[in-house]
């Protein structure tokens, strides 16, 4: 049985306890190694399309930063959320709900992109992965930037971990086991410090050198790629992800 991981992901994230949790991180601001690349590669007063922007943790600092930036998020609480905390704070910061496999903006629209917390690595798929990237060069303005992170797949200290869910996926699934994963890489997890009534959140983990051949194909050039911690020792975050920035060349 295949089961459909994009409605899984959107229900949990509508959750009361996911929204919670959220909204309480609208408040934390960008990490430290995000400001550092935001800085870098997005010019001031530039737009930004700010995807699975959430509650608006990104999306309000770079407003606040002096970007024109639209936030969009596939969860619909998510987007009714971040109204309310705009409205609240008194900012004009439209937000949008919106699927990052099916972005509905036209060609060109933005001058840089932003996909923060691992939300490329929450669309299930790899298909559908790809299919984010290739609508994000769409939307992407020539020489603009792309900026992403994801979690990913390691052996080292993981090796037993790994076997079982090749296991899972290649033997119990086929052989009729209640198996959620779809695909190699599949994980949930608990987010909130491991809060057992918040629901167990979606993630795919994928190697370095697919992510890599993924963004060449669309025809990304990788700019730079780094982990968090080694970016800004400022992080909130135990095991910080990898940042990609990726650049339009044409």
């Amino acid at each position: 049985m295949k089961y459909d991981l994009k409605e899984y992901a959107i229900n949990t994230n509508d959750s009361n306890k996911t929204q919670e949790w959220y909204i309480k991180k609208s408040e934390s601001g960008l990490w430290g190694s995000e400001e550092i690349l935001i800085k870098k590669y997005f010019n001031q007063k530039s737009s930004i399309l700010d995807i699975g922007c959430g509650t608006g943790r990104t999306t309000i600092h770079l407003h606040n930063l002096g970007y024109n930036v639209i936030g969009t998020d596939i969860s619909p609480m998510m987007i009714k959320n971040a109204k309310k905390i705009a409205k609240l704070k008194n900012l004009e910061i439209k937000y949008e709900i919106g699927d990052a496999t099916n972005l509905n903006y036209k060609n060109s629209s933005f001058d840089n992109i932003l996909f923060s917390f691992n939300g490329w690595s929450q669309i299930p798929g790899q298909s559908n992965r790809i299919r984010a990237f290739e609508k994000i060069y769409r939307t992407l303005r020539p020489g603009g930037f792309f900026i992403f992170t994801s979690h990913l797949r390691k052996m080292r200290g993981f090796r037993i971990f790994w076997i079982q869910k090749w296991i899972n996926i290649h033997i119990l699934k086929r052989i009729g086991f209640d198996i959620k994963e779809n695909e190699f890489g599949d994980y949930f997890y608990i987010e909130g410090n491991g809060d057992k009534y918040f629901p167990k959140q979606y993630i795919h983990f994928p190697h370095l050198k697919d992510v890599k051949r993924q963004i060449a194909k669309v025809g990304f050039d990788l700019t730079f790629f780094a982990r968090g911690n080694t970016i800004s020792t400022k992080t909130t975050r135990e095991d910080p992800p990898m940042f990609f920035v990726c650049k339009k060349i044409k």
